[in-house]
């Protein structure tokens, strides 16, 4: 039989088929998951912006976590409360000056709003009315957040046979600026001062508008507002529980010549349980306790 001499070459080519075909099918796979690993970087990438993003901005962590929550991973979720909670721990105070008064307008829009400080040199914006609540259905009216903890103390101290009757409450911008404007005039009045004068003495007594606790809706004046109420069973019950229910003592003789405020037994500040206590222990003004621990207000 005669032998074909092209047959090594065919056999040549069939080989080099076969392992081109080899080589494409071992290789396709590789190739494949190279054009998948952009998308898989691409997404990791976005990730982390997000979560670095979100350390400025607090507001989308929230947003972020509402709205593609299981597209994140455990590392992303555990780490978005974390810089919220630091971020809003260390948000600065939103103040200004008023430039008629002189004053520094608060910033009312504060977590914690109980620490708010009031006074003859630190008001409310002018605007700023607080969502009131009516206590024990008497016609008179707190901040909502402060109205519950009042009433908890009024009946926790009918229990024992005290009675806390609410006295002043909540007053509008407008009422607080008559009864100053009225004190101011009885003075020029009655000491023949003049205006300045009489208005700084005024100041002592009621505090002028958007300067009073009682504009910032945080305050009661229990039972009246004499001065022999300091020697009622009502106030030494105030001077052993209030602090229980998260209220302070304001204004003190002893206190004065920081708060500018002659003492007033029967008027009592809501500053939280926490810090009731505190400052009630330390012996020191809301203003003097704040300083003291670094707390800006």
């Amino acid at each position: 039989m005669k032998k074909n001499k092209y047959l090594p070459v065919i056999y040549v080519l069939a080989v080099a088929v076969i392992l081109s075909i080899a080589v494409i099918l071992i290789l396709r796979p590789k190739t494949s998951e190279t054009e998948t690993l952009p998308d898989v970087s691409s997404t990791d990438d976005t990730a982390q912006v997000t979560v670095d993003d979100t350390t400025e901005q607090p507001l989308s962590i929230e947003n972020n976590v509402t709205g593609d929550s299981e597209s994140q991973s455990e590392s992303e979720t555990q780490s978005a409360p974390s810089s919220t909670d630091t971020t809003a721990e260390t948000k600065p105070l939103t103040t200004s000056i008023n430039a008629d008064t002189g004053r520094i307008i608060v910033d009312t829009d504060r977590e914690d709003w109980n620490l708010i400080v009031v006074n003859a040199g630190r008001e409310l914006p002018e605007d700023y009315v607080p969502e009131l609540k009516e206590i024990l259905g008497c016609g008179k009216y707190l901040d909502y957040r402060v109205a519950p903890h009042y009433e908890d103390m009024y009946y926790a101290a009918k229990k024992d046979g005290i009675t806390l009757t609410p006295y002043s409450a909540y007053r509008s911008y407008d009422r607080q600026k008559n009864n100053y404007n009225n004190l101011t005039q009885s003075y020029m009045r009655d000491y023949n001062l003049s205006e300045a004068e009489a208005r700084k003495k005024a100041a002592t007594v009621i505090l002028p508008p958007g300067t009073s606790e009682h504009n910032l809706g945080y305050a009661m004046d229990i039972c009246g507002t004499e001065s022999t109420f300091k020697d009622t069973k009502e106030y030494a019950w105030l001077q052993q529980h209030a602090h229980e229910y998260g209220f302070i003592l304001r204004y003190t003789a002893e206190k004065q010549p920081i708060t500018g405020i002659i003492p007033e037994p029967w008027h009592w500040r809501y500053v939280g349980v926490e810090y009731a206590e505190k400052i009630k222990n330390s012996g020191l003004c809301l203003e003097e306790y704040l300083d003291s621990i670094g707390v800006a207000y």
